[in-house]
């Protein structure tokens, strides 16, 4: 078995922990809010623009305070200082050199005075997991730490260049020194691009850069632009953003707007949202095919259109080697509540799907007596996320925030006896592996007197394989700059489903003509973890 086989095996049992909850509605706390990140409206977007899906603003990000420098004066009939002014007489030289009064293009487009912002942040984690069989001094223990560190340029309020670099490191995990292993410390390039207009019409940006497409927010099957699901159970979003062009044409009468993007990332999302201990995707761009030939460039629109009270999103994505994708969806208000909905269209699929007859396990496989079909599904394979919340207040200033969410995935599995021969075959994809999820949470935004502290509870289960995970977060303001988490959560439901993975590989075993190393995978019982974020 490979390297990342084994990475992925041991990972499986503490992949799944951290912090979903939502609201829609202007009044009530965002995604962000809910969730622990924070996005940005893009600086150069009207205020009409509903796109959820701009890179993200590293004084909202990195809890600065937002104020910018005064811009230069932009009056024209403004005197500018020449040399003459502290000299007399006919200095003809001072005359040569002055000139008339003018203005640098720069002093004409507001330039800042000062346009170069430095940050980042600091956040340091340690957690441990409990699993069955395994007393407390044998219990898997991680430390990871997160450093990013970004350079916000804006020289004027059309122009800005953004660059932010990623070093993690994990004292628990050794060394990266396989062809295939992640490397440790590692560090990544999460976001480089330029920002510009034409004609304070249409936007571009470009480089690499984070775009988030679709409503759902603990399955986001229309997050076409991203090489990896997101993880939902996870307070901070750790993927690197997608190398793109992206053009905006916003239509401010109507609130409507109109994207086109040129993509230079492969995008196969196939592959779900697995984590490394330190917090790390495995992979880098989804699919193993380097974008370096024109035709491998990757193509996607997008419309976002205000109808009413309602939102509605259209989008589509193609590139060559994957199946084109087609999008839908939708938000509204709908009496107390917020919905909304999203659905992703693709036909058949691009990796295979395996069928596994009932009750097989590695050994009836390894011994040959059950064969194992791969195939890919004829027509449409649709994926759909539907879900709700309801926000009120409670006592005099207190907000709490009730929610629900169900997600059909058409290409998952109905049951779980299949699950260690998809890990052989790297297509175990956590939260996008069953056919039916779903999840409900409530969100208490500062209750009472603890105006700095925020509680969120939260189950999710594979309904498919009837295995569930609940868990409490608790976010704490110690500081200005200074956060505190903490969460509890424990894992239940039947023995072997997603959220109580559990794995006996026997030594000699030989599948599909090769040998598999002998390896364990406890079924988890309980999770602790706790975490400092210091921003700048």
């Amino acid at each position: 078995m490979s390297s990342r086989t084994l990475t992925l095996a041991a990972a499986l049992s503490a992949a799944l922990a951290g912090v979903p909850a939502l609201a829609q509605s202007d009044d009530r706390p965002d995604e962000d809010a809910l969730f622990g990140g924070q996005e940005e409206t893009p600086p150069e977007a009207p205020a009409s623009s509903t796109e959820d899906s701009v890179p993200r603003d590293d004084d909202a990000l990195f809890g600065g305070d937002g104020a910018e420098a005064r811009p230069a004066s932009t009056d024209p009939t403004e005197r500018q200082p020449t040399l003459s002014d502290s000299n007399t007489g006919d200095d003809r030289d001072a005359d040569v050199l002055n000139g008339p009064a003018s203005r640098s293009a720069f002093d004409t487009e507001e330039v800042l005075d000062d346009p170069l912002k430095i940050g980042g942040q600091f956040y340091v984690r340690g957690f441990m997991a409990g699993s069955e069989n395994t007393s407390l001094r044998n219990s898997a223990f991680s430390a990871p730490t997160l450093v990013d560190g970004f350079f916000d340029a804006r020289p004027s309020d059309r122009l800005r260049g953004y660059i932010v670099g990623r070093l993690s490191y994990d004292p628990a995990q050794p060394p990266g020194t396989a062809p295939n292993a992640l490397s440790n410390p590692r560090v990544l390039l999460d976001q480089a691009w330029l920002r510009f207009d034409i004609e304070r019409t249409l936007f571009f940006t470009v480089g690499k850069q984070h775009v988030k497409w679709g409503t759902g927010q603990i399955w986001n099957p229309t997050d076409f632009l991203s090489p990896q699901r997101r993880d939902p159970l996870a307070f901070v979003d750790l993927r690197t953003g997608v190398s793109m062009v992206k053009m905006h044409l916003p239509w401010e009468s109507k609130g409507w707007n109109l994207y086109g993007i040129v993509v230079m990332d492969d995008l196969g999302t196939d592959v779900g949202a697995v984590t490394d201990p330190s917090g790390s995707p495995t992979s880098q761009a989804g699919g193993n095919n380097p974008v370096n030939r024109l035709g491998r460039l990757g193509g996607a629109l997008r419309a976002e259109v205000l109808l009413g009270p309602a939102e509605f999103g259209a989008s589509a994505v193609a590139q060559n080697g994957r199946r084109p994708r087609f999008g839908l969806d939708v938000s509204s208000p709908l009496g107390p509540l917020d919905i909304y909905s999203e659905v992703a269209l693709k036909k058949r699929t691009d990796r295979p799907l395996y069928r596994i007859p009932a009750g097989t396990t590695l050994e009836d496989i390894a011994q040959g007596g059950v064969q194992v079909e791969s195939y890919v599904p004829e027509g449409l394979t649709p994926q759909v996320t539907a879900g709700a919340t309801y926000s009120f207040s409670y006592g005099d200033n207190d907000l709490a925030v009730l929610g629900v969410e169900y997600f059909y995935n058409s290409t998952g599995y109905t049951s779980s006896f299949g699950y260690p021969y998809l890990i052989l075959k790297d297509a175990f994809n956590p939260l996008y592996l069953g056919r039916h999820y779903g999840a409900a949470y409530v969100f208490l935004d500062r209750p009472g007197p603890l105006e700095r502290t925020s509680f969120n509870l939260f189950t999710l289960g594979n309904l498919s394989d009837r295995s569930f995970t609940s868990r409490l977060n608790v976010t704490h303001r110690a500081l200005t700059y200074l956060t505190v988490e903490a969460y509890g959560s424990m894992s239940y439901g039947r023995r072997g489903g997603e959220f109580r993975l559990a794995i006996d590989v026997p030594e000699g075993l030989v599948v599909d003509g090769q040998e598999i190393p002998a390896f364990n995978v406890p079924a988890p019982t309980f999770q602790l973890g706790a975490g400092l974020r210091l921003n700048l």
